[in-house]
């Protein structure tokens, strides 16, 4: 039993023994110096850059992607980590989630799209797509008992993102933040919580969102 105990305990420590590597580069194209008070959060994968989210790249691109099953409980978890940091105490953001407003596995038009966002009053939609995901092996150990060993494999997961800040009249990004995330030894929910915490950053830092302290 002491065996069986100590084999958990030694695999637990090796596990959360790594530690996290995250850096975005942010290019601000909100001339106009707008803060964005309402804000669509929508969780894509795709392998594709865009200058408008016009009729052409949302149903070659969008449609389909932030409300299909695929994916559903990575993309649920991203969208409250999003609402939870960018509308945190002393932010004057209002999030809405996109799970809240098109109904799961079902065609979207992009007319039926614009009118949802324009329903919820919203003036921005934070695109955030994960264009890659990957793991890198760093070692191997093996830990030796008294009656019996074991062997772990040290591996980091990685995510790369791409996020853009959309305006909602314009339709045209205003801000993007490339992020990666390496090194997180701990589940896709870690590597979400990264990411949502530095998009909040760098969005307050460029003066896209606005928090109370910054009204004072």
């Amino acid at each position: 039993m002491k065996t069986s105990l100590s084999i958990c305990l030694m695999l637990s420590i090796l596990l959360f023994s790594g530690c996290a590597v995250s850096s975005t580069n942010t290019a601000n194209l909100n001339k106009s110096q707008k803060y964005y008070v309402g804000i669509v959060t929508l969780v894509v994968n795709i392998d594709q850059d865009f200058s408008k989210l016009d009729s052409v790249t949302y149903n070659k691109y969008v449609r389909g992607k932030f409300n299909n099953l695929e994916n559903l409980k990575y993309r649920k978890q991203l969208e409250k980590s999003l609402e939870r940091n960018l509308s945190q105490q002393g932010t004057q953001t209002r999030v809405i989630k996109s799970e809240d407003l098109f109904e799961l596995n079902t065609d979207v038009s992009y007319s039926d799209f614009l009118d949802q966002i324009e329903y919820t009053g919203a003036d921005g939609i934070l695109l955030v797509n994960q264009r890659s995901y990957w793991t890198t092996v760093n070692s191997a150990q093996t830990v030796n008992f008294e009656y019996t060993s074991a062997t772990t494999i040290d591996t980091e997961p990685n995510a790369d993102f791409h996020s853009y800040l959309i305006d909602t009249k314009s339709l045209q990004p205003v801000w993007y933040a490339n992020t990666l995330v390496q090194g997180v030894s701990a589940g896709y929910d870690t590597l979400n919580n990264y990411l949502a915490r530095a998009l909040y950053r760098k969005l307050r830092k460029d003066k896209c969102i606005i928090t109370e302290y910054a009204l004072r």
